[in-house]
């Protein structure tokens, strides 16, 4: 306190007495306690000031964040599959077909039976055979292929038993016994 008021003020401060000395020294030390509280109080409302704005500049990174993402399709995008379509000709193919047809419905995330049944269909082709029998099937019965697995069955005992019949009694040799050439035909084939 003596460097601020001067080294005057205080000249004659050891010769007077504690209740004078009190006196002298009360209005400094509450002004020195009132710019302590005054500084004390502003630091703690920077540091609010600090926390609200840091706060709300989170909040609004959030939203922003948030709002992004929000802007985003919450649906999937369609995915174009490409699968050869059966005709009815090779059972070969439909071997193959059947695993095409599984490997593009689980790729495509297609869990819905009739969905299933509606994009097999799609990928069957020919007009004489496969795609005029499901037709004949479904004009003759509506809603006749309620799943996919029963499609698959009905297809396989239909084209695949009788296309393996045909390539079997074409290898049977003419005119020889074909009744029993076509066990010894069914074990090679």
């Amino acid at each position: 306190m003596g460097s601020l008021l001067g080294e005057a003020a205080f000249a004659g401060f050891p010769n007077i007495s504690a209740e004078q000395q009190k006196a002298r020294v009360e209005p400094f030390d509450k002004y020195d306690s009132s710019l302590i509280a005054h500084g004390s109080a502003a630091a703690q409302e920077a540091a609010r000031a600090t926390m609200r704005a840091e706060a709300q500049s989170a909040a609004q990174a959030s939203a922003t964040n948030s709002a992004s993402f929000a802007a985003r399709p919450t649906t999937t995008k369609p995915v174009k599959m490409s699968v050869p379509t059966f005709d009815g000709k090779d059972s070969e193919s439909l071997v193959f077909w059947v695993r095409e047809i599984e490997s593009a419905l689980s790729a495509g995330q297609i869990y819905d039976a009739l969905a299933q049944v509606a994009f097999a269909l799609s990928n069957l082709g020919g007009r004489a055979s496969a795609r005029a029998w499901t037709m004949a099937r479904e004009t003759a019965t509506p809603g006749y292929f309620t799943a996919w697995s029963f499609m698959e069955q009905e297809l396989r005992s239909t084209f695949l038993l009788g296309n393996v019949g045909d390539g079997l009694h074409g290898r049977c040799p003419s005119g020889s016994g074909s009744d029993r050439a076509l066990p010894t035909s069914a074990e090679n084939f």
